[in-house]
């Protein structure tokens, strides 16, 4: 068996990193334009989610330190249009002081029952909050839920068990005459924190298999378990894209005894962004990595370098000061101090 965190991956893909890791950024997209809403509205005509796809439902979370937590929204379903049974579930990560608390917590073994090896309490905390929200009947499919509302399907069971729930209910209302029987494809993209969380959703997800997952595509994230969690995961079988910026300090927690799961795919920000936690971290830079034409946030942004003159570096330098040389006869040739290692022969004309 390879070794957890094993640098060999088959059928890797740079450019559907980089759709998937769209998908997500969509989801911060909303969270960004709507914070406050556990159910905001989708991308609106002319725009749309990623590649077209159809936004499908919601995902919420809350947080685990005060039980009176609002509900916040962590990320979407979406439908591909080029595949009744083929859907994308994407994860956002850390957003806010609160979030990277739950983080921190997340340094504590916790065992993950019914699976094998110990978690990040944290992260397992969060996971168990986890629920799916369907838009309720009347809403238009593009639009927000009023606040408090729209049907959560906790009722289904764990947050794996929602997930299949909310797209076995999309194929049926959407796509009657081609959903069938057909088991649906649910492939898994998610950045920081939220790598975690899509980890432990796989692993959820494996033990009931109500839907299947072709790929999970993970950005920044963290270690989520420790060495028997993560030869575990990797047993399944399920291709694993975990793409890291060599630079970035979220994919080295937490510490030991935590263990990457398969398949790492290193890059290194060093020469293309500012030097900053923000900026190593940021979703942005991990999609300019994968295609330099994706933009970085404006304060990530390299300054653009001074040009230098076409002439050799030593001559750049500063020249050294020189006195005005005493008067001498017609002719006579003076000698004055110069820069270092150098003599400068002057002729002097009188008259």
């Amino acid at each position: 068996m390879a070794e957890p965190g094993s640098t060999i991956a088959p059928s890797y893909d740079p450019a559907k990193a980089v759709f998937y890791g769209q998908l997500v950024n969509a989801a911060y997209a909303m969270y960004d334009d709507h914070p406050t809403n556990p159910t905001p509205p989708p991308p609106q005509p002319p725009k749309t989610l990623p590649g077209n796809y159809r936004f499908v439902a919601w995902v919420q979370m809350r947080d685990f330190i005060f039980e009176s937590g609002d509900w916040t929204f962590y990320g979407l379903i979406a439908q591909n249009p080029s595949g009744a049974n083929d859907y994308v579930l994407a994860i956002r990560g850390t957003s806010d002081p609160t979030e990277w608390w739950d983080d921190l917590t997340s340094m504590v073994p916790w065992p993950l029952e019914g699976f094998g090896g110990d978690v990040g309490y944290g992260f397992y905390r969060i996971y168990q909050t986890m629920r799916i929200v369907y838009p309720l009947k009347e809403l238009a499919p593009a639009a927000a839920a009023p606040a408090g509302q729209g049907e959560s399907l906790e009722a289904a069971g764990t947050f794996a068990d929602q997930v299949a729930e909310a797209v076995r209910r999309d194929a049926t209302e959407n796509q009657p005459a081609q959903s069938g029987a057909a088991l649906k494809s649910v492939t898994v993209a998610a950045h920081s924190l939220g790598g975690a969380l899509a980890t432990l959703y796989v692993a959820d997800n494996s033990r009931t298999k109500k839907v299947t997952t072709p790929l999970l595509c993970t950005l920044a994230s963290p270690r989520v378990g420790d060495y028997t969690f993560a030869t575990t995961f990797d047993a399944l079988g399920i291709p694993s894209w975990r793409i890291v910026n060599e630079l970035d300090l979220v994919p080295k927690l937490p510490i030991f005894p935590f263990w990457h799961i398969q398949t790492e795919h290193i890059y290194n920000s060093g020469s293309s962004t500012v030097w900053s936690l923000e900026c190593w971290h940021s979703i942005d830079t991990y999609l300019n990595l994968l295609d330099p034409k994706q933009p970085l946030l404006r304060s990530c942004v390299w300054p653009p370098p001074k040009v230098a003159a076409a002439v050799p570096l030593r001559a750049q330098a500063r020249p050294a000061r020189v006195t005005a040389a005493p008067t001498a006869a017609a002719g006579q040739e003076v000698t004055i101090a110069a820069p270092a290692g150098t003599t400068v022969n002057i002729t002097i004309k009188v008259g």
